[in-house]
């Protein structure tokens, strides 16, 4: 220890004199910033992605090919990319069913692994004159009418230098690419229908043939459906079936209804976090609040030279003061930098697992939360060392430290 230290220095030169006391007090307040950022930016992120989520899906109901329901659902969340389809004749029919404000056809390509992408990705094509899903998302990016052979970009998608994505073989202009949903969509690529027999055709020089060339200029995945006011999404699947007796083996997929489910498990998932986060605080709490309480008697004798010095006991409480809220400072910081090592650079992997909308909150949001994490975690230990203030204060205190000096 330096033979002149200031008192404004004796906090730092303490800590450095007892790294094993310090160090446990670090690894509590980090653990506690650590929980406490994860756990509440992880359920930031799955709100902003269900918020996300429910403004896209702007469909009240889907009607698929049979037995392809689960696949539907899974685009609109986040699973794997699909190809099914059937028929535009079919899609045209189910177009007259009565309760039907709005219509639009969209074809799903499931691509092989791309150059763009680790992964394989979904090929949406869709009708911009008719569509009301993707349209009103793709106009906050892109302006303009889609060209045949031209494409729009999700989040995800890696677009070369040369503003072009690499598919079967083919270069592909893109156009635009979209903001961030948190969703499956941020792993697609969106072209017009005009272009689906292209895309099928190129598949075929490189690979197996995504469909049948007969199909491929008449090939529809889903009819997307908003409801006139006053009808359940329900009643016009049920108007539809009655349309043709072929049409009750078609699948019907309620986007509300997912919602739901997908809020609920969210809901879930979230409480749980809560509660954990809130147990490790209560027992990182009373950790420190015993750490700083059973200091008083191994400090004795520092408390005892320091009053002998002349120093007040008012100083004394303002060394431990600042000797917590360097403590938890520091805790805070290394918290929250660990929790980032996980949440940021892996926040798609984290949204896979989930099974859940995941999309990363805003940076305004994210910083503000940072500096509350570190305020919250210097706060925290500071109020661990109210108890070794509180037994300073205390009469038998003055014998403490009187039992201090008789070791001097």
């Amino acid at each position: 220890m330096p033979s002149h230290i200031a008192l404004r220095g004796l906090p730092i030169e303490n800590l450095k004199r007892k790294p094993f006391r310090t160090g446990a007090l670090l690894a509590v307040v980090t653990i506690l910033a650590l929980t406490f950022f994860g756990g509440t930016m992880l359920t930031m992120n799955l709100n902003t992605g269900m918020t996300s989520m429910e403004k896209r899906l702007g469909a009240d109901l889907m009607v698929v090919p049979q037995n392809t329901v689960q696949k539907a659902e899974a685009l609109l969340t986040n699973g794997n990319p699909s190809t099914f389809y059937f028929t535009k004749d079919i899609a045209d029919e189910v177009m007259q069913a009565d309760g039907i404000a709005q219509a639009t056809e969209q074809t799903y390509i499931s691509s092989l692994a791309a150059a763009c992408c680790a992964e394989k990705l979904q090929i949406i094509g869709y009708d911009p004159d008719t569509d009301f899903v993707i349209e009103p998302w793709v106009a906050s990016q892109f302006e303009g009418p889609l060209e045949d052979g031209q494409m729009i970009a999700g989040a995800n998608v890696n677009v070369s230098t040369d503003g072009t994505i690499e598919l079967y073989g083919r270069s592909w202009p893109v156009v635009a690419q979209l903001a961030n949903t948190g969703t499956s969509l941020d792993n697609s690529v969106f072209i017009n229908q005009n272009t689906v027999p292209d895309m099928v055709a190129a598949s075929a020089k490189v690979s197996k043939q995504v469909m049948s060339a007969e199909y491929a200029g008449k090939a529809v995945s889903t009819v997307m459906i908003k409801t006139q006011q006053g009808y359940e999404a329900q009643t016009v699947a049920e108007n539809i079936k009655r349309l043709d007796s072929r049409f009750a083996d078609l699948g019907y997929v309620y986007p509300g209804g997912i919602t739901a489910n997908t809020r609920t498990s969210l809901t879930a998932l979230v409480t749980y976090l809560k509660i954990f986060v809130a147990v490790i605080w209560v027992m990182g709490v009373i950790v420190l609040l015993a750490v700083f309480a059973s200091s008083v008697n191994e400090r004795k004798r520092e408390f005892a030279s320091l009053r002998i010095m002349g120093a007040t006991r008012g100083m004394l409480n303002a060394i431990i003061l600042k000797e917590s809220a360097i403590i938890g400072l520091i805790g805070g910081v290394i918290g929250v930098g660990a929790a980032s090592l996980v949440i940021f650079p892996f926040s798609s992997l984290i949204g896979k697992q989930l099974q859940l909308p995941y999309l990363q909150a805003s940076p305004v949001a994210v910083i503000g939360f940072i500096a509350v994490t570190i305020v919250c975690s210097t706060v925290i230990g500071i109020i661990g060392s109210l108890a070794t203030m509180w037994r300073l204060g205390r009469p038998e205190a003055y014998l403490t430290l009187r039992e201090g000096e008789r070791y001097d």
